[in-house]
């Protein structure tokens, strides 16, 4: 099961990591046009693309538990925010401190990125990172004219964010008639990842980690039909094999073995994602695939062609899990556009 887990983390990470590459090159560009001496008139343009990436950076890190991450991007902003509103002339100097927090944020990106094993390196990554963290604060609070957030100000905000963001999920939860709520339940899964992100002292709840949040889930569900479609595929292939009676009885034995892994894997990540429905179809697979295998239950072509059957309805059941998510999504974005949009616009 441990080792399921973190497959499935490494997915969560990778998609964090795509994300996060995206944000640090927009800053890159923005930052160096800025420091080569943008028009006037265009300046307020790349400074909003540069907060609004790092404010993005730092709500996607929250949405993974990278809290050194995290804390190193907001240590960058209220230097940025203070040449933005001119509060803080820009000098070299300036410049040369965001370019140094912003190479240390795409390097652990990189890393996650390129990494084989991102749960692996995650450990050793955040410890380097709050370190490094540290010094931009230091480095940053040492620079005239940038006064940083008061933490108790914006922790109050965060909170009364997140209850308005809880309250208008639970209204749209309380709207929708009992009759559309039968195999999944997108809301009750977003507040339990919500109430997960509030658990760690340093996550804040912004608009960015809520859209990200959404996000995340979106690219997971498509991720997860695809394995779906790619394991029970093969496994499709060797209920295939075993009713024609084709091979040698032990390479068909270690072919369900194989078979009983892919369910086994996919049972997890079904139930790691909420398709509880779908996750118990895959358990009753591999009951039977266990009877088959090691008590030597023999299967008639017609109760193979069964099993075939099922396999074909998980298939099918998870389309459609997939698309009451992408119809729930929406819906979700829908009652929570004002407060996102309202949030991101004081940014």
């Amino acid at each position: 099961m441990a080792e399921t887990e973190d497959q499935f983390q490494e997915e969560v990470l990778k998609l964090f990591a795509e994300e996060g590459l995206e944000w640090v090159g927009q800053i890159k560009t923005a930052l160096q046009e800025l420091e080569k001496g943008a028009p006037p008139e265009r300046e307020p343009k790349l400074y909003s693309i540069v907060v609004s990436s790092l404010t993005n950076l730092m709500g996607s890190a929250a949405t993974v538990d990278l809290a050194a991450l995290q804390k190193l991007t907001l240590a960058m902003l209220p230097l940025i925010q203070a040449m933005q509103s001119k509060k803080l002339a820009p000098k070299p100097e300036h410049f040369a401190t965001v370019r140094q927090g912003l190479a240390l944020l795409a390097s652990a990106v990189q890393v996650l990125d390129t990494a084989e094993s991102k749960t692996v390196v995650i450990g050793n990554l955040e410890s380097i990172m709050q370190l490094q963290a540290d010094h931009i604060q230091r480095v940053v609070s040492k620079l005239q004219g940038v006064a940083p957030s008061p933490p108790k100000e914006d922790a109050f905000k965060e909170r009364k964010f997140l209850a308005m963001v809880v309250e208008a999920l639970l209204e749209l939860k309380h709207a929708r008639p009992s009759s559309l709520e039968p195999s999944r339940n997108l809301i009750e899964f977003v507040l339990r990842r919500l109430h997960r992100m509030l658990d760690q002292e340093t996550t804040g709840i912004t608009a960015a980690a809520v859209s990200s949040l959404l996000h995340q889930i979106e690219g997971l569900d498509e991720r997860f039909l695809g394995e779906i479609q790619q394991r029970l595929t093969a496994v499709t292939k060797v209920l295939k094999d075993l009713k024609s009676a084709g091979g040698k009885p032990e390479t068909q034995k270690r072919n369900l073995q194989d078979a009983l892994r892919e369910i086994s894997f996919l049972y997890e990540v079904a139930r790691d994602v909420g398709a509880m429905a779908i996750a118990q179809f895959l358990h009753g697979l591999e009951i039977l695939l266990l009877e088959v295998v090691y008590k030597g239950v023999a299967l008639s072509p017609q109760r193979v062609d069964g099993v075939s059957s099922r396999v074909e309805a998980i298939i099918a059941m998870t389309k459609h899990w997939v698309e009451m998510g992408r119809a729930e999504k929406a819906a979700i974005e829908k009652a929570l556009a004002s407060l996102l949009d309202e949030s991101l616009a004081r940014k």
